[in-house]
């Protein structure tokens, strides 16, 4: 979809255009629609007035057999990219786009999109989930894409019934003995939490407390990196997560946290909020002394230059800090935090509540480790046992 702006006498128009497939002359044909806003919601429902528009049309189009032919499924995967693209985030398009490229690889070149059956796309995703060993979560994602594409092009008058695409599943597999590893190498415990803020602190002080506050709160690392003066009320001990930070190759761009549960406010002990404070303070004074190289935005958690750090800057920091048999990332700091709530026995409904969760299967299969506290724990009272 592109937008054109005109402004005459009665004001300024804004008339988006988009190109759809004719599957009746195999031709692309334009359709537009105009507005008097530029909104990314009135961008959203331009992309939706446009679909219709060309629905209608081809409904009071009188019918042709093989109206589809030459038409692939790659060129309808590419369609419902340009389709949905302007109702998603961009990180979440960019996303749909990987998976859409994931499926064309494995089926031949310029298949028809008549020919893509239901066998195809089980087999797709059965192959990859149990013979290339990808993880159940990215596969789910995949199949999720072939499904989407496929109401997309009911919608479109490609296919008529699209019920056997929608009934596939995917039976997760057992996990591998490096699966499970990994699953056990995503928290730290006190021990090793310790030791990496240790080191952190003699490579970067500023990116060893960003850590530390992680493993206090739990924020995702885009939470944490969106966090401005504005959202830190000292008074309450609470910061309010309302955003996230997205990196795309070539800029920074604050956007929307991951869903609706994820808009929260969270609560700070006293070392969480003295560290808040140290940010708050520390980057008035670079701003102050260095303000050729420290641009104050209102960020708390930045780099030398006054930025929100990046994700990829933090982890490269991160990959220097030396624990066995782990590998450091933001996210376990986060699982540790977590970790840690669950060895404290709390709920798993307030877990859920303070790290943004809405599926209770997702803390579950994630954080529910048994940690060497709590099998200790368990141990003692084993022994105190009698009947």
């Amino acid at each position: 979809m592109w937008m054109e702006e005109r402004t005459n006498n009665k004001g300024t128009r804004y008339t988006f255009y988009e190109r759809y497939l004719n599957p009746d002359t195999g031709k692309m044909i334009r359709v537009s629609v105009t507005l008097n806003s530029n909104t990314k919601r009135a961008q959203k429902e331009a992309a939706r007035l446009l679909l219709d528009k060309f629905q209608k049309r081809q409904e009071a189009a009188p019918t042709v057999k093989n109206h589809l032919k030459g038409l692939t499924f790659e060129a309808v995967s590419r369609e419902w990219l340009e389709a949905t693209e302007p109702t998603v985030k961009e990180t979440t398009h960019k996303a749909h786009a990987a998976y859409a490229r994931r499926i064309v690889e494995r089926i031949p070149e310029n298949l028809l999109f008549l020919d893509f059956m239901p066998a195809t796309a089980e087999k797709i995703v059965t192959s990859m989930h149990y013979k290339e060993n990808y993880v159940y979560g990215y596969v789910a994602s995949v199949l999720q894409t072939i499904k989407a594409v496929m109401k997309y092009a009911k919608k479109a008058g490609y296919i008529q019934n699209i019920t056997p695409f929608l009934d596939i599943v995917v039976k997760k597999r057992p996990a591998t003995m490096e699966e499970l590893e990994a699953k056990q190498n995503k928290f730290l415990n006190r021990d090793e939490l310790k030791s990496a803020l240790t080191q952190l602190n003699a490579k970067n002080p500023r990116v060893a407390l960003a850590m530390e506050f992680l493993s206090l709160t739990g924020l995702r690392c885009g939470e944490l990196t969106a966090l401005r003066v504005q959202d830190f009320d000292a008074e309450n001990k609470l910061v309010n997560v309302n955003g996230t930070m997205n990196y795309t190759v070539d800029r920074l761009q604050r956007g929307t946290p991951k869903n609706v549960y994820s808009f929260r406010s969270v609560s700070l002990n006293a070392r969480a909020v003295d560290i808040v404070r140290w940010f708050i303070l520390d980057n008035r004074k670079r701003a102050a002394w260095n303000p050729g190289k420290y641009h104050d935005n209102g960020y708390i958690f930045t780099a030398n230059d006054g930025r929100p750090f990046s994700v990829a800057i933090l982890d490269h920091v991160l990959k220097n800090v030396n624990l066995p048999g782990k590998n450091l990332t933001t996210h376990v700091f986060r699982h540790t935090h977590i970790s840690m709530l669950c060895e404290m026995g709390l709920p798993l409904k307030t877990i859920m509540q303070r790290v943004g969760h809405n599926n209770p299967k997702t803390t579950l299969e994630i954080y529910t480790h048994v940690t060497e506290n709590m099998k200790k724990e368990l141990s003692e009272k084993l022994e105190a046992l009698k009947i």
